[in-house]
């Protein structure tokens, strides 16, 4: 396993093997350096400077109930940043104590555009004042390392700090620090808010911890969050397609069912029709209509070719308009038909229409029959 530490703006990279800390003055010579390690694993730490950290009194019980999104929003009022915009994460440490880390979105993804040119695997991404030891109860871990003032203040708050004077002054009283590595300017302000009997010194060396990838506060998107984006956007895509085919699929069967219902008066009609030219015959169907049909014109041996070929033209027509015909008679090109309907203005616009199609029709006398009416109509 190899442990990266990133520096802040365009300062010293630092990797280590789990033992003494190797410096690396830019990325491409950290790159150089990586390349013997192709492909293994990485802990990287990142500047602390970019979570916020807040620790809280909570039961067990008060911690589920309150969730990730309410957890959240506890952080809301100690950031400057709308809190949709930032990660966070949480740990409960029994019996009481809730540590909520919280760092913007922005910043991890940064620091995954430039971890991702590094020769390694990089599986967990935690802020750099874990690379300090575990203070006791009551007792701060500070160290200046590399030209970084790093504290610790228990196993999961810590920082990295400007100013250690400033730091001090809002420090609990009556506190022990263990120190390392300060500068002259540090230990004034350090000897300048305690004893020496709350002080101890101690050798830094750097001791990787175990079980880091599934630590707390590895900030780094894990693999199904990765694809979290992308499969969301084809989910809602998805999502999006299944509703217009359903909307498409409705409309479609809406519209087969009225057709369906048309077709089936029509075959009514047909039937009818063919029942008053050619007589009652109950092996009739919709779907027998056409060979009977046919099988009737073969047997009539008189039949007139060029009656037929006018009968297959205006019958279609007829149905269209629900029209039936009485009584129909072809002499000398010219087919003289009684029609019933339902009005006088359907036999006009019968006519109307077939004389728009070409043929030369003409409508004659109209009797009135019960709630129907009978016209005679001549077309050639």
């Amino acid at each position: 396993m190899l442990y990266l530490w990133m520096p802040e703006a365009d300062g010293v990279w630092q990797w280590s093997q789990g033992d003494a800390w190797h410096s690396a003055v830019s990325l491409e010579q950290l790159i150089q350096e990586l390349k013997l390690h192709q492909g293994a694993e990485a802990v990287v730490y990142f500047p602390s400077r970019e979570v916020q950290i807040l620790q809280q009194s909570l039961t067990k019980e008060q911690y589920k109930k309150l969730g990730p999104d309410g957890l959240k929003y506890l952080l809301e009022e100690y950031v400057i940043l709308p809190i949709d915009q930032m990660k966070v994460f949480s740990h409960f440490q029994a019996p009481d104590q809730v540590t909520i880390l919280g760092i913007h979105q922005y910043a991890v993804t940064t620091m995954q555009h430039s971890l991702s040119l590094l020769p390694v695997k990089v599986v967990s991404l935690l802020p750099d004042f874990l690379i300090l030891p575990v203070p006791e109860a009551k007792q701060t871990v500070l160290a200046s390392l590399n030209g970084h003032l790093l504290v610790r203040e228990n196993e999961w708050m810590g920082n990295s700090v400007d100013d250690l004077a400033l730091y001090l002054e809002f420090s609990e009283k009556e506190r022990r620090y263990k120190y390392a590595q300060l500068t002259a300017e540090q230990l004034d302000s350090l000897f300048a808010i305690t004893t020496t009997e709350y002080l101890e010194q101690f050798n830094y060396q750097f001791l990787a911890a175990k079980k880091l990838k599934n630590h707390p506060f590895n900030v780094l998107p894990k693999a199904k969050e990765q694809s979290g984006s992308v499969s969301g956007y084809w989910k809602a895509c998805a999502v999006l397609c299944l509703a217009l085919i359903l909307v498409q699929l409705s409309f479609d069967a809406l519209r087969w069912v009225k057709l369906r219902k048309v077709a089936d008066q029509t075959a009514l009609i047909a039937i009818d029709q063919y029942k008053s030219w050619f007589g009652t015959n109950s092996r009739v169907t919709e779907q027998n209509i056409k060979s009977q049909f046919e099988s009737n014109l073969r047997l009539s041996q008189s039949a007139n070719t060029q009656a037929l070929q006018l009968l297959s033209r205006v019958g279609p027509i007829l149905m269209q308009h629900q029209i039936v015909a009485n009584k129909v008679n072809y002499d000398n090109t010219i087919l003289n038909m009684d029609l019933i309907a339902t009005s006088s203005d359907k036999l006009q616009t019968l006519v109307q229409q077939l004389n728009q199609q070409g043929f030369k029709a003409e409508l004659g006398t109209i009797q009135t029959q019960g709630a129907s009416v009978l016209g005679l109509v001549k077309i050639q």
